[in-house]
């Protein structure tokens, strides 16, 4: 009796990955140990919850969240959901149910992330400066490789940069600090949220000033998060500032 034994497969060396910033963080740091070449396309980060969590979220956001075929939140302050038979829907962000939502809906290594933009990736793509049309942030040589194998199939245009987002950052401190560790509230009263949620993708910032908004959000939600959970490690996990 004859047994055959098939070759065993070439080691992979070469690999191209979509991913967070986390995902690419652990990546990184085994690109070298394993022997791996990555080409790393990132998007901005997620705030990801569990599958759980994220069917209770379909479930306030409309009566027949199996027919939701996406969703994205968008920069101009609108959550877009698409269903199975074509149609589209925008929810203002101020009309979100997040007070609805358990406080730990998002972990606290979601609320205390400092790499929103993915640092580490070649090349990040997203809504995050975007007005529209999606946010291409090209980080090194590798990176713009990637962007020339599009030549003639993608458009660029200088991303806009309107707006001004102090107002908005001080009310996401301040709602963020009225929490007291669950999701930050808002305490606009029902009448006026309408209103504000018509304003805002038309004076709030937009483009790299809405971008700008959101890193400081995050920097925001991580240091009073690590300040009421582990303030011991606020010294080790929050970057020191460039003095810009």
């Amino acid at each position: 009796m004859h047994y055959w034994n098939p070759p065993a497969p070439k080691a992979i060396r070469r690999l191209a990955i979509i991913g967070i910033p986390c995902q690419v963080y652990a990546l990184r740091a085994l690109e070298a140990e394993l022997g791996l070449e990555l080409t790393v396309i990132g998007t901005p980060c997620s705030d990801n919850t569990t599958t759980e969590a994220f069917h209770t979220f379909l479930n306030l956001l409309d009566a027949h969240p199996d027919t939701i075929t996406y969703l994205e939140f968008r920069a101009d302050f609108r959550v877009e959901l698409r269903y199975a038979d074509g149609r589209t829907r925008l929810i203002p962000f101020l009309k979100l149910p997040i007070s609805k939502l358990p406080p730990d809906f998002f972990p606290l290594t979601c609320r205390t992330c400092v790499d929103y933009t993915n640092t580490l990736a070649d090349i990040t793509v997203g809504y995050l400066g975007g007005t529209g049309a999606q946010w291409l942030l090209v980080r090194n040589a590798r990176g713009a490789e990637i962007l020339k194998l599009l030549d003639g199939e993608i458009r660029l245009t200088t991303p806009a940069d309107k707006g001004k987002r102090k107002g908005p950052v001080t009310g996401f401190l301040k709602n963020t600090e009225r929490a007291a560790g669950g999701l930050p509230l808002r305490a606009m009263p029902n009448r006026l949220r309408p209103l504000v949620g018509w304003l805002m993708p038309r004076i709030g910032p937009k483009g790299l000033e809405f971008a700008r908004a959101r890193v400081e959000m995050k920097a925001v939600e991580t240091i009073l998060h690590l300040r009421r959970a582990h303030p011991r490690r606020l010294k080790n996990m929050v970057p020191p500032t460039s003095g810009a």
